[in-house]
């Protein structure tokens, strides 16, 4: 009897092992999914701004053609440096910048012994561009533009009977005075540094105020039609060749934009 009681419970104990295990087996723990969620901002709105600051240009077959025996000779010493000034306006949509500007380059009168030089460029351009970093107060962007312009050279012979032949075929005469005008296929590189100087809420979702800036970048000019004064074009004067001329600028304006959160 006994015998049977041991023999029983042990098949008990066996069976009741075989039931857990079967339910351990058809138990599953659930997976639980997580979703991360990203934030990032998105700005649009416009501002516009005047501007100012030095520029430089040596354009080398033009200032070869100058100092040449023939117009003014090695008397005349070309200034590089001079001042640049003009407006810009932009729209931005989503950091996205489209916009116009138009600007004016202009060099100090330069003198020699058989009279003085003028000279002056600038231009319009279409511009595009992409703001790589962009907060409330401050935006850095890189800019790329596109149009036309024109380079202006002027002489004022003040010799007493020495010709100026700026002109191979048209020289200036002694106290005479000549204006000519080349017209130039213009591509402008920039990056542009922008801040508000206005006091912004953080919070604020649509802010604006009075801006201030300074952009570093290059025009780019190459020669198309032919010379002209004020009346018709105007033949033998030599290609004055492409024109590279970097600036810094001061920029000065102001601006509205509105804030936007996207979660993705």
């Amino acid at each position: 009897m006994k015998q049977t009681i041991i023999a029983f419970t042990g098949f008990l104990v066996y069976s009741f092992g075989l039931q857990a295990q079967s339910s351990t087996d058809s138990t599953h723990t659930p997976v639980v999914q997580t979703t991360r969620t990203i934030e990032s901002t998105s700005y649009s709105g416009g501002y516009g701004h005047f501007f100012t600051g030095p520029a430089w240009m040596n354009p080398k077959d033009l200032v070869s053609h100058l100092q040449s025996p023939e117009v003014f000779g090695s008397s005349l010493k070309w200034n590089s440096t001079g001042i640049s000034a003009g407006a810009e306006g932009y729209a931005e949509l989503h950091r996205l910048l489209v916009g116009f500007g138009a600007f004016g380059m202009m060099i100090q009168d330069m003198e020699s012994d058989s009279g003085n030089l003028r000279f002056a460029y600038g231009g319009a351009l279409v511009k595009v561009g992409y703001s790589v970093y962009q907060t409330q107060k401050y935006f850095l962007s890189m800019m790329a533009g596109f149009g036309g312009g024109l380079m202006y050279v002027g002489i004022d012979n003040s010799s007493q009977q020495t010709p100026i032949y700026f002109s191979s075929n048209e020289p200036v005469y002694p106290r005479q005075d000549q204006d000519y005008y080349r017209g130039y296929v213009m591509y402008d590189l920039a990056v542009g540094n922008k801040f508000i100087a206005t006091s912004v809420s953080p919070n604020s979702r649509r802010y604006g105020g009075f801006m201030i800036g300074l952009d570093l970048g290059a025009t780019f000019g190459f020669p198309v039609d032919t010379w002209r004064d004020d009346n018709s074009s105007v033949t033998g004067i030599p290609n004055p060749g492409n024109i590279f001329s970097p600036y810094l600028r001061l920029t000065i304006g102001g601006g509205g934009f509105r804030k936007q959160t996207v979660n993705r």
